[in-house]
This record gives C-alpha cells, structure tokens and sequence, in this order.
C-alpha cells in the first residue's frame, strides 16, 4: 500500500477519533465544563504516550525549535480550538459546531499554499467553493432555528466560538506539518502538545467565570475519559497522516468527521440534534468539497 493511501486511511481514522470523542464530550457537558473537556483530554494523552516518548526517543534530540512547534500546536488545538469548540456545543449544538468546523480544510490549504509553497488546481478551487456553499447552508438553517431559541440575537453571534475554533485547528494543523518533519517520534509529538492543552488549562482557568472553572462531577468523568481517549486516538491517527501525505491530502478527509458526527448524533441524541434535510444537505456540500479537494490533490 502506497504511503499517499495510508495517509487517507489514517486521515479517516482522525474524523471518526474526533467525531465519536466530541459526541462523547457533548454528555459529558450536561453536567461539567469545556475547560474540563481539555484538562481530561490533555492528561489522558500526556499519561497513555508520555512514558512511551520517555521510552523509545532521547531527550536530548528534542530540539528547543522542534519543542516550541508542537507546544504551539497543543495550545491552539485541543487547547483553545476545544475550548471554543465544547462551547460552541452548549450554543448551536454538536451536528452544526462540527459541521462548520469542517471549513477548517478551506483555509488550511490557503496557509499550505503560502507557507509550504503549495498550487492548488482546479479541482481544490471547485471544492473550496463547495465547502463554502455548505456552511452557508448550514448558517442559513442556524438562523431560522434561532428564532426559537433566542429572539432578537444575532445569528452570527452563536458562530462566534466555533469560527475561533476553526481557526486554532488550522494553525495547529500547520504546526504539526512541520513538527513532524523535524521530530519523527508520535509519541513525543503527542506528549508536548498535550502539554501545551495543559498549559492553556492552567492559565485560563483563573481567569473563568466560576461556573465554567474545572468541575469533574462523576456523571461526567466515565464520558471524559471516554472521549479522551477516543479523541487522543484521533490525533495520533492524524499525526500517522501527516507522516505519510501532504497536508493538503490530510486536512480534507480529516474535517470529514460532520458524516460521522452527524450519525452518532441521530443515533444517540436525537432529541437535542434535530437533524433535518437542510442541516444533512449542508454537510454533504462541505463533504464533497473536502472529498474533491482530495482527489484534486492526489
């Protein structure tokens, strides 16, 4: 099997890492916090790949440069992008937050392009414009739904914390493209970037309303771990990926996770995702997109 096809594979497993460890989270946010979302998540990664990074890599070869990128990553993602994701999730729900954070390839390939040198062909402009078109949709579906829900608020305003989302999932996905090709080792990858998820726990925290501070009530403790380690799975799927194809391959087949958040949702909280027709063709445009953008690439 070529390394191009192990990426994809790998890029898949990423999505559905993600997509089943965000639904996991959203039951887990009955009853706790997003800033607990990112400490458990954080802590699971650090302890499961930590001692294997101790084990099979030296110390000495981490290179303050290496160290400082993958730190970057984990403080944009799961650091900040989580956060702002898991708030996004009590606002307009898992289905629409995931779904709009699926953009995140659009822009990830326009950073490639500048900062990686890379020429899109037609095909990835095509697809753009179908991720583009899908998140229009999906807004427009957000703001007949939120005349129920808050009269008088900006549509755009519910957006705010996904769209801040998506942005730290693309810099994060920039600085693991590099990061890989200086430190070949997952585990240390993984391991330095849940330290910088720590760090944003750390200083954030004080700064929280009290309500929104760490609180790990036990009805949510089993989902977080489960989502922890569901979620951790999934990034070290999507640093595999990167090992093996061009971010430009990766970043659209990872961002399909909305297919598979979108079945888990329908499958385990219908009540709270009403999905519709609108919200399903939205995700089928952003899908398409990504997919095209895919195999224009390839």
């Amino acid at each position: 099997m070529s390394a191009i096809a192990l990426a994809q594979i790998f890029a898949l497993l990423t999505a559905f890492g993600f997509a089943a460890g965000d639904t996991a989270v959203l039951f887990a946010l009955r009853t706790s916090t997003p800033i607990t979302g990112i400490l458990t998540l954080s802590a699971i990664t650090l302890l499961i790949y930590g001692p294997i990074a101790l084990a099979t890599y030296p110390v000495s070869e981490i290179g303050l440069q290496s160290f400082f990128i993958f730190l970057a990553a984990g403080i944009a993602s799961p650091g900040l992008a989580g956060t702002f994701l898991y708030m996004s999730f009590r606002r307009i729900g898992l289905s629409r937050s995931i779904t709009i954070s699926s953009s995140a390839p659009l822009f990830t390939i326009l950073f490639a392009v500048i900062t990686l040198g890379e020429r899109p062909t037609a095909g990835v402009y095509l697809g753009t414009l179908l991720i583009v078109a899908g998140v229009m949709v999906l807004a427009q579906e957000q703001r007949s739904h939120s005349k129920s829900l808050a009269e008088g608020k900006s549509v755009w305003h519910a957006f705010i914390f996904v769209i801040l989302a998506t942005i730290m999932f693309v810099l994060a996905a920039i600085f693991r493209k590099i990061g890989v090709a200086l430190i070949p080792s997952l585990s240390v990858g993984l391991s330095i970037s849940a330290m910088g998820g720590l760090l944003v726990v750390a200083l954030w925290h004080p700064f929280l309303p009290k309500a929104d501070r760490v609180r790990i009530a036990r009805p949510a403790l089993g989902f977080f771990i489960i989502s922890g380690i569901l979620s951790s799975s999934g990034h070290l799927a999507f640093f595999a990926a990167l090992q093996r194809g061009p971010l430009s391959i990766v970043a659209p087949l990872a961002y399909t996770s909305p297919l598979f958040a979108l079945v888990l949702a329908w499958l385990l909280i219908r009540e709270e995702e009403r999905l519709n027709a609108r919200v399903v063709f939205g995700a089928i445009l952003i899908c398409a997109g990504a997919a095209l953008v895919t195999m224009s690439r390839a």
